[in-house]
């Protein structure tokens, strides 16, 4: 989980980049494809090849169902509403932001899943809640990125951003919903191509606006990046965790996501190091660390691990 969540960091990094070449939809068409091609050369080398599920047990209809809303509201609606919202804010603040999923996934748990709300849980959510608003003290500078920081162009990117949390969070708590054990690689794989199928005819229509024999270079590469890193090993890794730990841990994991793209937007982004980024990511790394090490399944699950 640490590691998928961390791939989504790369992802704000290189959508940011991506968002001002090239039409949303024909962007977000290219991962799906990048990442279908990925993940179906990957199937090839795989003992069970196209196996999808790993016990006898089979979807129903209400799985599939609950699959292909997994699908698209981790895919399509996430990807659609944040980048979005990405170009009108600063990847540092979309990753500050990300730090919100927690929150809203341990609160879905609570009424979709009923799962209890352990005190341990609730003292983390303090703990990422207090790490976003020390980092929102962060002040944007004027010589970072290609924003005009107008202060409501600002405060309406973090809006929408905040608002693409929401799907984000549903894609845990409807994973949550299958019990049903499928493989990691194939579901990946069927999740890029139901979300590709989806995002076609708009991508189709966006081909107005652009030659597609004419994006530069790097659009194709960074795409392709996109597609691996987000589209076929965030899937991937996301499905092999979340069947290992309950969806409150989960949603702690999450953490990784500001601290990942903190740190690539000041790398490569120039983005400024201010004294609230750091003590914001030790709040949100010492929630991770906390929860996963004293929440109650996650001990069992620890102990599974020292047994084998």
């Amino acid at each position: 989980m640490t590691i998928a969540n961390s791939f989504v960091g790369v992802n704000i990094i290189l959508n940011k980049y991506l968002i001002e070449k090239a039409p949303l939809m024909l962007l977000l068409e290219l991962r799906y494809i990048f990442g279908v091609l990925i993940l179906l050369v990957v199937s090839l080398f795989m003992k069970s090849k196209f196996q999808f599920y790993m016990t006898d047990e089979k979807f129903s209809k209400k799985d599939w169902f609950i699959y292909l809303l997994m699908a698209l509201s981790g895919g399509v609606f996430f990807n659609f509403i944040y980048m979005f919202g990405l170009d009108k804010t600063t990847a540092t603040s979309v990753g500050i932001i990300s730090s919100s999923i927690p929150t809203i996934i341990v609160l879905f748990s609570f009424f979709f899943l009923k799962q209890p709300l352990k005190q341990i849980h609730v003292f983390c959510i303090f703990l990422v809640v207090l790490g976003v608003l020390i980092l929102n003290l962060s002040k944007p500078t004027h010589n970072i990125s290609s924003i005009n920081f107008d202060s409501s162009k600002i405060w309406l990117g973090n809006f929408i951003v905040f608002l693409a949390m929401i799907p984000e969070a549903l894609f845990t708590i409807f994973a949550k919903m299958i019990k049903i054990k499928v493989s990691p690689v194939i579901s990946g794989l069927l999740i890029n191509l139901f979300n590709g199928l989806f995002c076609l005819p708009f991508a189709i229509y966006s081909l107005n606006e652009v030659n597609i024999f004419a994006l530069d270079s790097n659009i194709w590469l960074f795409s392709f990046f996109v597609g691996l890193f987000s589209g076929a090993l965030f899937y991937v890794f996301y499905n092999r965790g979340i069947s290992k730990i309950d969806s409150n841990t989960a949603a702690l994991m999450t953490g990784v996501i500001p601290i990942s793209s903190a740190i690539l937007a000041i790398l490569f982004l120039n983005e400024p190091i201010q004294i609230y980024t750091f003590m914001g990511m030790i709040c949100v790394l010492l929630s991770i660390y906390l929860g996963v090490r004293f929440g109650e399944n996650s001990k069992i699950l620890f102990q599974r691990i020292r047994q084998k």
